[in-house]
This record gives C-alpha cells, structure tokens and sequence, in this order.
C-alpha cells in the first residue's frame, strides 16, 4: 500500500510540476504529454476490467476515441470542444458499429459496443475538460481543479487511516470511512481557499471558493466510488495493468474524471457572471 501510495503521488507532483511548468513559461507540452499517456493508460486499463468481467469491448478502437475526445479542445482550438462533442460521439457511434460489422458475431454485440463506448466518454471526454479548463483559463486553472480534486484523495486516505471509524460506503469501497470523507473536504476547502489568489486569474469571493472546494470535493469522491463500482461489478480488485499492485492510471485519475467538469463549469459560470455584470 505504501508503495501504491508513492507511486500515484509521485505521478502526481510529476503532473503538477509541468503545469508549473506551464504556468511560468507557457510551455504546455510536458504537462500534455502526460496527460495523455494518462489516459491512453486509463483507456485500456478501463477495457481490461471489462473483458475480465465478460465483456469484449474494441479496446483499440476505444483507447484511440479516449485520447481523441481528451484533445478535442487543442485539436478544435477556434470551435467550442464542448459543442464538437456530439459530432465526435456520433462518429464513434459510428465506427462502433463498422468495428461490431467486421468482427465475429457475438451474442453480447451490443453490450460490447456499450461497454467501448462507455470507456471512451468516461475517460477521454471527462477527463478532456481538464483540457478544455485550459483553454478557458491556462495552466493556473487546471492546477487548481486537480489539486483542489486531488486533496480528498489525500486527506481522505491520511485521515481515514488514523481516525477512520465508520464506514462511508461499506457496499462500495469498504476502506473508505466518513472520518477521511470529511478530512478530505478540511483539506481541499484549506487548498481552495488558499490557492484561489493566485491560481485563479478571476476575482473571487470567500463563500465562492469554499462552495467550489465542497462541489469538486464531492464530485472527486464519487468518481473514486465510481470506479469502485466497475471494479466490484467486473470483479477485479485493481485495475493497473502494467504495474499491478503498484499504481493503475485508471486508478490514479478516477476521482479527476469526474471533478474536472464540474470545476470547469463552475468556473464557467463565475466568470460569465462576473462578465454580465
């Protein structure tokens, strides 16, 4: 576990130190890099758990989709990436059935099809706003979602481990604890609060940057109890693939796929406000 641990913070920092990177001189391409064999990672690992749990998704076809849907905003950088997304959705609606066509027939084609393309929007899409934050904001802004997102991992992994008592979702991830649920929300409101003058190039207020600590604080708990879901209903209990029981990409970003566009609409909205007024 300690390994485990020091594994995925080191990958971690690794990413926040390019963002740094990108921060001082605009130099995004290490923090790109990353993330994109993040989540090509992410992508397959996804694909792996559900061939061991039945399935037979198109994991090239899949894995490909997810890294294309990440890059949507740099690869439409004068379109709103958001507004492309459907067209991109279709098209992989699309090949998934040409894939499905060429392939032997199964009986489970359509829960195969599901199953592809599901790995592709969960990871590659969710994970793309993180992308998509950039371009509305720059470096400072993705820096503040991931680590804002990323503290109620930590905190609830820290405070779980020593004061962890009840079980927050026994059903789900018996590890988890209401102790490191509520550490994990004084960690990321502390990170909020004190990271919001000079990560964020927007004027905000006090009760706003809470309100944003608790919103991505609560979206990055459910996206780790997400892929706790997968893992039980696919009945694996890890889901690295090439460092098993050392640290899985899948494992690693799980919680930022699902803050990442709650952050970046919060954002959104705060600054279209500040506009309007």
């Amino acid at each position: 576990m300690i390994v485990r641990v020091l594994t995925g913070l080191g990958l971690i920092i690794a990413f926040l130190a390019a963002l740094l990177l990108d921060i001082k001189t605009e130099f995004s391409l290490p923090a790109l890099l990353l993330g994109n064999f993040l989540i090509a990672v992410a992508a397959y690992e996804f694909y792996v758990m559900a061939r061991a749990g039945g399935s037979a998704p198109m994991t090239v076809l899949g894995t490909v989709a997810a890294v294309a849907a990440f890059n949507l905003p740099w690869l439409l950088p004068d379109a709103d990436a958001p507004a492309a997304a459907p067209g991109m959705i279709a098209a992989l609606i699309t090949a998934g059935f040409v894939g499905l066509a060429i392939r032997k027939s199964r009986p489970n084609a359509l829960n195969d099809l599901a199953v592809t393309l599901l790995g592709a929007l969960y990871v590659g899409l969710m994970g793309g706003y993180l992308v998509q934050a950039h371009v509305l904001a720059g470096g400072r802004l993705v820096f503040y979602i991931v680590a804002v997102a990323k503290m109620a991992d930590i905190g609830g992994y820290l405070t779980g481990k020593f004061l962890g008592r009840h079980k927050l979702a026994p059903g789900i991830s018996p590890n988890k604890t209401i102790e490191g649920s509520l550490g994990g929300l004084a960690l990321s409101i502390a990170v909020a609060v004190g990271f919001a003058f000079v990560l964020l190039p927007l004027e905000t207020t006090l009760a706003w940057q809470i309100l944003f600590a608790v919103v991505v604080n609560a979206a990055s708990q459910f996206g780790d109890l997400a892929e706790s879901m997968i893992k039980r209903s696919c009945e694996v209990k890890d889901s690295a693939v090439f460092l098993p029981k050392v640290c899985g990409a899948l494992d690693l970003i799980d919680s930022v796929l699902i803050s990442a566009p709650v952050g970046y609409y919060l954002y959104f909205a705060a600054k279209a406000a500040q506009v309007s007024t």
